[in-house]
This record gives C-alpha cells, structure tokens and sequence, in this order.
C-alpha cells in the first residue's frame, strides 16, 4: 500500500497566514478539551523478529512508513488487551 503524494508542498511554504482557508474547522472550548489526554512518545528500542514471509511483504509495502505502521498496530493490540484485562478485573470483584 504505497500512497502518493500530490501536496503542492512548495504553494503551502509560500501561503501566507491569509490565505488559509479554517472554514471546515471546528471551533473549539473548554468542555471540547476536558476529557483530552496528553500522549508522550515511547521510547523506542530495536528488536529482531521473525515473522512469516507474508506478513513482511504487507509491512514491507508500507516503505518507509513501516516500522511506524507495525508499531501502531501493535500498540491499537496492547491497548485493546490490556483494556480488556481491566474490565475483566473490573467485573469479578
């Protein structure tokens, strides 16, 4: 799955704040940020993992997106789990 890129990168480096068009943005306010959580990076470290042949050929086709991809993925997993674990906690008490 390679994306392409068709932004004009070089007419956004020369817009001026004017010329933003803001029309299909939500205004927002307090009671829109209450709830909002602050997310720090994770330190990253390097691991080798073997995975089947299949797999590799998904995540190779995500380029140079590729270990931002299997790190997001695994990370929507760990959180789904560990939710999971909580509630089930939660519900034997």
């Amino acid at each position: 799955m390679i994306h392409s890129n068709k932004t004009d990168w070089t007419r956004l480096k020369n817009m001026s704040e004017n010329e933003i068009d803001y029309s299909d943005i939500q205004e927002t306010n307090y009671e829109f940020w209450n709830n909002a959580e602050i997310i720090l990076p994770h330190k990253k470290v390097e691991i080798k993992l073997q995975i089947d042949e299949d797999i590799a050929n998904w995540i190779i086709q995500f380029g140079d997106k590729s270990n931002l991809a299997v790190n997001n993925l695994l990370r929507s997993y760990f959180i789904a789990i560990n939710q999971l674990q909580i509630n089930k906690n939660t519900h034997n008490i």
